[in-house]
């Protein structure tokens, strides 16, 4: 009961005070180490980019920030208090066609963990957060608050992870009159120890769930990745006791992402790397 209620009070106030994004292709996962803080880098390049005109209700012309990306640069630093509580914070770099290179954003997000999935099984957690636009993107976009559950089901090696995220525009400088609505999902083959993944994403945005238009002026993509995790935990008996001991992690990740429509860049190089120590 205590759990739940600090829950919902955290949710209220991060949700009716900030603004969550969900970062360009990522996936979050359920689980939470207690005092584990978790440095990532993630990268996306983008070929093929979608005509002006193409994606859903933006003119170009007049709003340059809405854009299609050439590339994106998040730096992030998670840190986990508790067994259930994550907090994170993330610097947003991006260079949208016909801009340059620039820090886009300043990302807070807080993840709290309701089920603890253990091998097979299901994980479920809720993640809420904030982005605020920073220097001249804060004239092109508005601060927007996000709320949603992440969802992990396994079975035999195999795990389907669900990150879809509903999220509000603050502000005059935009015509959303419902909730937008971003997901990615990921299905992964676990190998050698869940040291090696194998996985198939998907990644989509719907900028306006009121009037979401025609699936071919969405943005939407789908295409492989692999993730190796170096450092992996691992348990071992010792003569007279057991030991949990847990070493430093780097997991590092690629993949390529196929645009599904002609608002959507035609393929996106995406790179993850990641460093968990305790």
């Amino acid at each position: 009961m205590l759990r739940a209620t600090f829950l919902i009070v955290v949710v209220l106030v991060v949700a009716g005070s900030m603004r969550p994004a969900l970062a360009e292709f990522e996936i979050q996962e359920s689980t939470i180490d207690p005092g584990e803080t978790q440095l990532q880098y993630r990268g996306a390049w983008h070929r093929g980019l979608p005509a002006s005109g193409a994606i859903e209700g933006v003119d170009l012309s007049t709003d340059p920030g809405d854009a299609p990306l050439k590339q994106s640069q998040d730096f992030e630093i998670q840190y986990s208090p508790t067994t259930f509580w994550l907090v994170a914070l993330t610097h947003v770099f991006d260079e949208p066609a016909g801009e340059y290179f620039r820090l886009n954003s300043i990302e807070f997000e807080s993840q709290f963990e309701l089920i603890t999935r253990e091998g097979d099984g299901l994980g479920l957690a809720v993640q809420g957060g904030t982005e605020q636009p920073v220097f001249q993107v804060r004239e092109e976009a508005d601060p927007e608050v996000a709320i949603g559950p992440i969802v992990e089901l396994s079975k035999w090696n195999y795990t389907l992870v669900l990150n879809p995220l509903f999220f509000k525009e603050i502000g005059d400088k935009n015509e959303q009159e419902g909730f937008g609505f971003d997901y990615g999902w990921q299905w992964r083959k676990e190998l050698f120890g869940e040291r090696l993944w194998l996985a198939v994403e998907m990644f989509g945005e719907i900028e306006d769930m009121a009037n979401a238009g025609p699936f071919d002026l969405q943005q939407h993509s789908i295409g492989p990745a692999f993730y190796y995790t170096f450092g992996k935990e691992d348990d071992f008996d010792d003569e007279l006791y057991e030991v949990d001991r847990k070493s430093k992690e780097l997991t590092v990740s690629a993949g390529l992402q196929f645009g599904l429509t002609k608002a959507t860049s035609d393929v996106a190089l995406k790179i993850f790397i990641g460093y968990e120590f305790d």
